[in-house]
């Protein structure tokens, strides 16, 4: 596995399926493609197309800018549909995961088994299950259903910058988090921030303020937060 970034790095190095590549270390972990040796082609190798329908729904894929940790701009490729099957998926995993509610025994299979036979739809679910749901499900026991159930009982008390966090916001990751819930103190002055408090707080910029505050507006995500904290979430307050 080596990072390639987004498809403008691809071109750019022009990589194709089958070449030999020069790779480096980058960073503490990733590897990074630094040169191909085009001078070993066997003339077999063919070029990478940029995607343009979803895999999974079949909906158009777009180009938007990001903007990354460092605040510099990218181009990535996405499923336009928001209610991409894959993409309610991949929130429904972060929001469990270690960053967010950190439910122990909560893994990705796990989330796709439950998902796939339909007892969760959105991250709120998670927090209305029962043993009675779970122990019927393949791999899982009564032992094993009840420490599921203590264990989501257990996440049910979150810090504010967790909670943003597992929302999973387009450009909020821990740092940013952590800057809103020192800012806003509770959950109930953040959905009301508007874009001139936000963009008060440090390293956070017209486009992730705007990404926060189209987060916060519309009407699902208010949904989703209100579910939460009616199947037990308890937020708490800075």
């Amino acid at each position: 596995h080596a990072t390639l970034h987004n498809h403008d790095e691809i071109e750019r190095l022009g990589v194709r399926v089958g070449d030999s590549v020069v790779v480096e270390k980058a960073g503490d972990i990733i590897p990074k493609i630094i040169r191909v040796l085009d001078k070993l082609r066997t003339g077999e190798e063919k070029i990478i197309k940029e995607p343009k329908i979803c895999p999974i729904c079949k909906s158009e894929v777009s180009r938007k800018d990001v903007v990354d940790t460092s605040q510099e701009k990218s181009v990535a490729l996405f499923c336009a549909n928001k209610s991409c099957y894959a993409q309610q998926l991949r929130r429904i995993i972060h929001f469990v995961g270690k960053a967010g509610f950190d439910i122990s025994g909560l893994g990705k299979k796990i989330v796709e088994h439950l998902v796939s036979v339909g007892l969760v739809e959105t991250p709120a679910d998670i927090f209305d299950l029962t043993k009675g749901d779970i122990e019927p499900l393949e791999r899982f026991a009564e032992k094993s259903a009840e420490n599921l159930i203590l264990a989501i009982e257990e996440a049910k008390n979150i810090t504010l910058a967790r909670f943003i966090n597992a929302l999973g916001i387009s450009h909020v990751g821990e740092e940013t988090a952590i800057r809103l819930a020192e800012q806003f103190k509770n959950i109930n002055n953040l959905l009301g921030a508007d874009l001139q408090n936000l963009e008060k707080i440090e390293d956070i910029g017209p486009q992730v303020s705007a990404s926060i505050m189209e987060y916060f507006k519309n009407e699902k995500s208010k949904k989703l937060i209100g579910d939460l904290i009616k199947n037990g979430v308890k937020i708490e307050n800075v």
